[in-house]
């Protein structure tokens, strides 16, 4: 039966019309919350953020992606996967692969052993490998522009960025998790 999960063609031609339906959908978010913010009044952001420190900058992650926030483990390898792919560990009797958020951003570093991993659901089962997670944020108010307005931040180039917050210690990046939870299979 060509139409099933067990057929390999198949099951990678839908995942990856998600993934690209998914990265749209996105795109159309970040557009229109661009827009809101051109308009008068203040915009804040539904729901809860994550502040993780890595590549020595905060950014704030929507909680709705994250299963749980762990110790950094012991990762075994993946021969062959792109830099930015730390390893694998088993996560609750699953494999799951291990993102370097600060490799992402092109800063090559050892990890330090209080670093923490964001487990994140899905599909798969992906950790972000990040420097520290500090706390939770409600509601930021999504800005405009850069946290001075002159030059842009190193999230910028790297795709992960949807757009600034406002939050109590500043303005903060907000990671676009599907940047990282999906991405293209390496060559």
């Amino acid at each position: 039966m060509a139409d099933t999960p067990d057929n390999p063609t198949v099951a990678q031609s839908r995942r990856l019309s998600v993934e690209e339906r998914l990265r749209q959908l996105e795109a159309e978010q970040a557009r229109l919350r661009q827009e809101l913010t051109s308009l008068a009044g203040e915009l804040r952001l539904p729901g809860m953020y994550l502040t993780v420190d890595a590549a020595g900058t905060s950014a704030l992650m929507d909680t709705e992606s994250v299963q749980e926030v762990v110790r950094l483990v012991e990762l075994e390898p993946l021969p062959g996967a792109p830099a930015h792919v730390a390893g694998t560990f088993v996560y609750r009797g699953s494999p799951a692969v291990v993102v370097d958020l600060a490799a992402l951003l092109g800063v090559k570093r050892e990890a330090s052993l209080d670093a923490h991993l964001v487990v994140c659901g899905g599909a798969r089962t992906v950790a972000l490998l990040v420097d520290r997670v500090r706390d939770l944020v409600e509601a930021p108010v999504l800005v405009d522009g850069t946290p001075d307005g002159s030059a842009p931040l190193p999230w910028d180039a790297s795709g992960l960025m949807a757009g600034l917050c406002r939050t109590p210690e500043g303005v903060r990046p907000l990671l676009r998790t599907s940047a990282v939870l999906v991405s293209p299979e390496a060559p």
